[in-house]
């Protein structure tokens, strides 16, 4: 097992073998939880280089089906359902082609998700989909599909009144700097700040 090192003597290890100590982290709820967050909550960041974008979905797909204590949130597919739930499916897709995108954003994705309030219906998903007995590790997914209708610092913020127990991790395509409690979608795009994930696997700090 590859030690995890918040310090300055920190290792910096190779995508695969970042990929081999994630496949022990997320082999139980047990191993994750001996990362130590000195009492603060168990939400991690998985960072990666985008261009890895196949093979840490590949990766992902298979930890899910090698463990039952996983349970998997793709921000994508949790906001297309809702779309389709409120029957907005293909008049979206008709208005965009016909109107700017920071248009639909502010007029029709912000209003119909509603992330900024605190009883929506992606969060009630999650609350309502696994009990937080701490026997479950919560895996989101789909950052980059989502982005910029979900933000994933609007998602963990909110997941701080679900999760308590479970330890959250969110597989991220971009840089997580850990001392700066910045994201960086897609290691280009300002993604806001979130400061109280810890980085599950080191990526090296620029």
């Amino acid at each position: 097992m590859y030690k995890q090192y918040w310090g300055k003597d920190r290792m910096t290890l190779t995508f695969n073998q970042r990929l081999s100590e994630l496949r022990n982290q997320l082999s139980s709820v047990r191993n994750l939880n001996k990362n130590h967050t000195a009492g603060d909550m168990k939400f991690f960041i998985f960072d990666y280089d985008p261009k890895d974008e196949i093979i840490v979905r590949q990766e992902i797909r298979k930890l899910v089906n090698a463990n039952s204590e996983i349970v998997n949130f793709d921000l994508y597919e949790m906001m297309i359902e809702v779309i389709l739930e409120n029957g907005y499916f293909e008049t979206i897709k008709s208005m965009e082609s016909q109107y700017d995108k920071s248009l639909l954003l502010q007029e029709v994705f912000q209003p119909l998700l509603a992330l900024e309030q605190s009883n929506n219906t992606i969060l009630n998903t999650f609350s309502h989909s696994v009990e937080d007995d701490g026997n479950h590790i919560i895996l989101i997914t789909g950052v980059g599909k989502s982005f910029p209708i979900i933000r994933s610092h609007t998602i963990l913020n909110n997941l701080q009144s679900i999760f308590k127990n479970n330890p959250v991790v969110m597989v991220y395509p971009g840089k997580f700097s850990a001392k700066k409690g910045h994201l960086k979608l897609f290691d280009r795009l300002d993604d806001d700040n979130y400061y109280r994930a810890f980085p599950i696997i080191d990526r090296g700090e620029e």
